[in-house]
């Protein structure tokens, strides 16, 4: 997760959000969602949970996928699917899933200061559920408002 910065040129950049960055209302939070993937797979569903004072800046569900994700001279494909949003978690659906990194990328912006968590994203093989991944729970603990 990161928070985007704009600098005075109207340059922006992204600082990772860790345990303790305080973020205020307003500020815009981009979510990256890298998967390492050994083999294509059929019928993947990806589940991306989120914390309640995030909103999406796409609320539509739609068509997701076929481009280019880059950050920092790095370069991932977003794989063709479809985004079911949801108010607590985006649901992504892909008929094929490609081998090796790809990243989804999602962005919000947070509608309350405070103490946020959500639940592991994961990734499974509808067709085979034994070919299932989650990363690790994501928690913010900013500061209380005051």
């Amino acid at each position: 997760f990161f928070r985007e910065i704009a600098a005075d040129d109207g340059k922006l950049s992204r600082e990772e959000i860790k345990p303790g960055t305080v973020l205020h209302v307003g500020d815009k939070v981009v979510a990256e969602y890298r998967i390492w993937n050994q083999e294509n797979r059929s019928f993947v569903k990806l589940d991306a949970f989120r914390e309640a004072a995030f909103r999406p800046v796409d609320q539509l569900s739609g068509y997701y996928g076929w481009w280019l994700v880059t950050f920092n001279g790095r370069f991932d494909m977003a794989p063709q699917g479809y985004r079911n949003v949801k108010s607590d978690v985006t649901e992504y659906y892909f008929d094929v899933y490609p081998e090796e990194k790809t990243t989804v990328k999602e962005e919000f912006f947070v509608t309350q200061e405070g103490e946020f968590s959500a639940p592991a994203v994961t990734i499974e093989s509808l067709y085979a559920p034994h070919y299932r991944a989650n990363s690790t729970p994501f928690a913010l603990y900013p500061s209380p408002v005051r």
